[in-house]
């Protein structure tokens, strides 16, 4: 055996978390288990100049003559261990713990506190975690290496030994690095009462708060601190488990105190005094016993729930004021109030942000990782993977992350799947089921707990509550006033106790929120409001009036559309609130006015299918055909969308149906505008005498409504319909100036843009780039994504036509990444048709053929136009010819089966082709 090394030496101790239950789970093949982790830590420590000085059970004992040898060792074996797979799906975590000091030898051994320093620090570790001593640390922060850092994780007192040690943590970039505090344990109290409570089982997400809280107590201006936040957020966890990181630091450790049984305030003394086992001298009271005890100590004083018994808080600040060396850290759903009061709001756990994510990392955001192990607890079988991932993301979403949610909606894992859980979750708020039977029984259930705080508030409190269940999405402060009736006192109240959350807004507005699952619970108590239907008036004729200010046409095509639109953004929620109270209202009349004063931002925000299925609905309501203002405009936006749906053949009859009503209702502007859309679609189908005479008829009826913004939008179709290059130049710029002239902003662009194809079709390829330089500058302004998928398309087919094939796959490629973000079906054929006519320029006819087969399988019932007959008579007829009709008829058969998303994917899936850059978006 090689000889220790001596003098100053580092240490290094492993143990494997949980391996009683290891041995349990394996039986037979703990063994094999045990031994190849041995083996794996043996190979790492070897490697790193280490020298084992002992085994017992599954622990090593290590020593390193260097330190910075003994971290690389333990980021080495934690590497090492993390790629073995092991048996039966184990999830094998060892801790490691660090120190460095000075030990004798006596009989091959290490002796020395330094020794059983190490051990200990190795024992406050969670399994996965590498933990250090200052000493440590002092020799190794200047040389880690680039992928190794250390993070301080404060002080810590641990168990045998009287000096608190400083502790850090080893954190590798590959490795998990987010654990609970250290498992540190204070020394026993003269007494041993009032000892902070064991935790059920492991905190997961909190670290960072713990961080934060202590932080705040290493200042030590901190004398009373209040946790504040909703039901179920995990205020009681969160203070336990902050006072068990900052005890070390009070000489008398902390002491734990609940107020959870206490049914009035002034027996909030009898109850602090009981529980810290305080004996009161004789003739003394409680409040006097209390001070007596609490002033002669430096401690940490944890008060549990003091929202139902907040009169007592003056008793608190009096204890403050008379017990110099007292710290308080209370939690409560509303603050104290107090003078001496910093608060610090516990929020729900994150979720995952919107969009997909792998299975395998979903497993470190906080609320799926709550999910994941609470129902490990309950089905061992249970395991995070891409079969349920979605199901469990959703879970966490809907219930905002609130970890009580979580815990009891993983309780039912025993016996439905989570994708069953989910399907649940919508229909009742029952369905988060019960928690474990020792919980306090405010806990138990949501419900329960939600009762907990709805029973404290006042009658003004509770109707304001019970109303604010209107709300989709939150309101803003004026509308919360309006609609609930409530004043802005009641308002604030309601925030105070965490039943609403305020959020700020980039513009400074504030905005209130109720988390999802308090609203359901306020939801059922609104359903049974005498004054439901008139609170549900008051928040739909609220939105109707912010739709007519904010949705209109020159509002969403001027200059500040993006201002207008971020407005609209912020309550899509409520819109689609109102409308569902306006569609089962009896009279047509409510759904058919706010669906119109809305249907332009469905347009704008490309959301089709919203517009359709409203739209649909309202129109549907019997006695719609009374109002035909509106139903000419929604049918007018439905038949827009219905092309954005790549429903093409359901357009000719809602346009003749529109055109029916506008022309019997005799509104020249209404017809004018009705009229407009439709030359686009009849130019576009090559039928210019039939564009032409409704560009002529539209025109004609905006000049007789003498509406300047009208006349613009008819002199826009009336550009659409020009039937040479000559009429289209002319027209363009008669129409630009018109529109610029009247601020709107939106069709100017999209002129620009769509004249370019009209060039294109006429072969004037030169004027079609000319064009669309020109739409640049203004599409930037917009920043409309719908507007840059056809200019990108448009720019594709000009730099083709023109011959520089570089600039057109750039923007074929952009074309196409935008129509898979915004599902734009009806562009998606042009620009696969662009690529195929790149890959056949460049040989690949097997790739062109595919292409062309996956274009024409996603034209949507689009007619065959000219531009189309120019691509094939320019690239495809002979690339047809060189691959030979069987072998090119097949590979178009192939690229027919590609769904919308495979196509996009297999255009984009090789690298772009480097040529000159393209336009910003």
């Amino acid at each position: 055996m090689a000889e220790l090394p001596s003098g100053t030496v580092t240490f290094l101790f492993t143990d494997i978390e949980g391996s009683t239950r290891l041995l349990a789970r394996l039986r037979d093949r703990y063994a094999d288990v045990l031994g190849e982790h041995q083996r794996l830590l043996r190979v790492a420590f070897d490697r790193h100049g280490g020298h084992e000085v002992g085994t017992e059970g599954d622990s090593l004992f290590m020593a390193f003559p260097r330190a910075r040898s003994a971290v690389a060792a333990a980021v080495a074996a934690q590497r090492a261990l993390a790629c073995q797979r092991w048996p039966e799906g184990v999830d094998l975590r060892v801790r490691m713990g660090i120190h460095t000091g000075e030990a004798g030898l006596w009989d091959g051994d290490y002796v020395g506190l330094d020794v059983h320093r190490a051990a200990r620090i190795c024992s406050a570790g969670h399994g996965g975690q590498m933990l250090i001593s200052r000493s440590t640390h002092e020799l190794v922060a200047d040389e880690l290496p680039a992928d190794v850092a250390l993070r301080d994780i404060g002080r810590h007192r641990l168990k045998g030994l009287d000096r608190p040690e400083h502790l850090f943590q080893i954190v590798a970039g590959d490795l998990p690095a987010d654990f609970p505090p250290p498992l540190a344990i204070a020394p026993v109290r003269a007494g041993g009462v009032g000892i902070l409570p064991p935790s059920p089982n492991r905190t997961i997400g909190r670290s960072d708060d713990v961080r934060a809280i202590a932080e705040r107590f290493d200042r030590g201006d901190v004398r009373l601190l209040t946790l504040t936040g909703p039901g179920g957020v995990g205020k009681t966890r969160l203070a336990l488990e902050a006072a068990r990181a900052v005890e070390a630091d009070f000489d008398h450790g902390a002491r734990f105190v609940t107020l959870a049984a206490v049914r009035r305030a002034e027996e909030v003394p009898s109850a602090i005094v009981q529980q810290l086992a305080v004996l009161p001298l004789s003739g003394e009271s409680p409040e006097q016993a209390a001070t007596r005890y609490l002033s002669a100590k430096r401690l940490l004083l944890v008060v549990d729930n003091f929202e139902h018994v907040l009169a007592a808080a003056s008793f608190i600040g009096a204890l403050l004021e008379d017990c110099a060396a007292l710290t308080v850290l209370a939690t409560s759903r509303e603050p104290l109030r107090l003078y001496l009061e910093q608060r610090y709001h516990v929020s729900p756990l994150a979720v995952p942000e919107v969009g997909p994510i792998p299975a395998h990392a979903l497993g470190a955001v906080e609320a799926v990782a709550l999910f994941a192990e609470r129902a490990r607890a309950q089905d061992a079988r249970f395991d995070l993977d891409e079969s349920n991932a979605a199901a469990v993301v959703e879970i966490c979403r809907h219930v905002d992350g609130l970890p009580l949610a979580i815990e009891l909606a993983a309780a039912r894992s025993a016996l439905l799947s989570p994708t069953e859980i989910a399907n649940r979750l919508d229909a009742e708020l029952g369905a988060l089921g019960a928690g474990p039977r020792d919980a306090p029984a405010r806990q138990q259930t949501l419900r329960a707990t939600i009762d907990w705080s709805f029973d404290l508030l006042s009658d003004a409190e509770k109707e304001c509550f019970a109303r604010f269940a209107v709300f989709a999405g939150g309101a803003t402060v004026q509308a919360a006033e309006a609609i609930t009736a409530a004043s802005l006192d009641t308002l604030e109240h309601l925030a105070a106790k965490s039943l609403l959350v305020r959020s700020e807004r980039l513009d400074a507005s504030t905005r209130l929120l109720m988390l999802e699952t308090i609203r359901a619970y306020a939801t059922e108590r609104f359903a049974f409001a005498p004054d439901d239907d008139a609170v549900r008036e008051r928040h739909y004729r609220h939105y109707l009036a912010l739709a007519r200010r904010h949705a209109t046409e020159r509002a969403l095509w001027g200059a500040h559309r993006n201002e207008h639109l971020a407005r609209l953004d912020a309550e899509i929620g409520n819109f689609d609130e109102a409308l569902r109270w306006a569609v089962a209202q009896p009279s047509a009349e409510q759904a058919l006015t706010l669906a119109d004063a809305f249907a332009e931002y469905w347009e704008a925000r490309n959301r089709p299918a919203d517009a359709v299925t409203w739209i649909d609905q309202a129109l549907g309501k019997a006695g719609a055909d009374a109002y035909p203002a509106p139903c000419v405009h929604l049918l007018g936006i439905k038949a827009v969308a219905l092309w954005s749906l790549g429903r093409l053949a359901e357009q000719p009859a809602v346009w003749a149906e529109a055109e029916a009503i506008a022309r019997a209702l005799g509104d020249p502007a209404i017809l004018s505008r009705t009229l407009q859309p439709r030359v686009t679609g009849e130019a576009l189908a090559g039928r210019m005498s039939v564009a032409e005479a409704l560009a002529d008829d539209g025109l004609r009826c905006a000049m007789t409504a003498a509406d300047d913004w009208t006349i613009a939008m008819a002199a826009f179709a009336n550009a659409m319909a020009a039937p040479t290059i000559v009429e289209i130049r002319e027209r363009v710029d008669r129409a630009a100036t018109l529109l610029a002239d009247v601020g709107n902003v939106y069709q100017l662009a999209g002129l620009l843009a769509s004249a370019a194809y009209g060039a294109l079709g006429s072969s004037s390829d030169r004027d079609a780039k000319e064009l669309i330089e020109r739409a640049i500058p203004v599409a930037r302004q917009l920043d409309d994504p719908s507007i840059w998928v056809l200019l990108h398309g448009n720019l594709g087919l000009a730099e083709l036509l023109t011959g520089d094939r570089y600039a057109a796959s750039a923007a074929f490629r952009d074309q196409l990444a935008l129509c898979r973000e915004l599902v734009a079906r009806p562009f998606v054929s042009e620009g696969l048709r662009g690529l195929a006519a790149v890959a056949a320029i460049r040989g690949d006819l097997e790739r062109a053929a595919r292409l062309v087969g996956a274009s024409n399988a996603h034209r949507y019932d689009q007619p065959y136009e000219t531009v189309e007959a120019r691509l094939d008579v320019a690239f495809f007829d002979t690339a047809r010819t060189r691959a030979g009709d069987d072998n090119w008829h097949a590979g178009v058969r192939r690229g027919a089966t590609l769904s919308f998303e495979d196509a996009i994917d297999y255009a984009l899936e090789e690298p772009p082709v480097k040529g000159r850059c393209r336009p910003s978006t």
